[in-house]
């Protein structure tokens, strides 16, 4: 659909249609879509902000993909707007709950050697 509300001659880039979209793409787990959307963004020379991120790293960690949720987070601290702490403690909060990051965590946190 997106696609072709594009095409229309009274379409503009909109930082807020994206965000929304993205949103709704991550929070039902279809996140390759969401990612393409966001390429799509940065075509158009806007860029997602924190609370986009913040979902989308949210979506990452509940679909079971930390790797990717890191990829994202790493990609948020290149963007013109500064990253915000939510980002990060929700990142951090699922690495901690997910199983092979949970036993490091733990170990680290005794103080153990790894």
């Amino acid at each position: 659909i997106f696609g072709v509300i594009q095409k229309e001659d009274w379409y503009k880039p909109d930082k807020f249609l994206y965000k929304g979209l993205i949103i709704a793409l991550a929070k039902c787990k279809k996140l390759d879509d969401a990612m393409q959307l966001r390429d799509t963004m940065r075509q158009e020379e806007l860029f997602p902000d924190s609370q986009t991120y913040t979902e989308i790293i949210r979506s990452f960690l509940r679909c079971g993909s930390p790797t990717d949720a890191m990829n994202i987070y790493e990609d948020m601290k290149k963007s013109p707007d500064p990253p915000e702490e939510l980002p990060f403690r929700i990142l951090l909060k699922g690495l901690l709950a997910h199983p092979l990051y949970e036993k490091q965590s733990k170990a680290r946190f005794r103080g153990d050697p790894l």
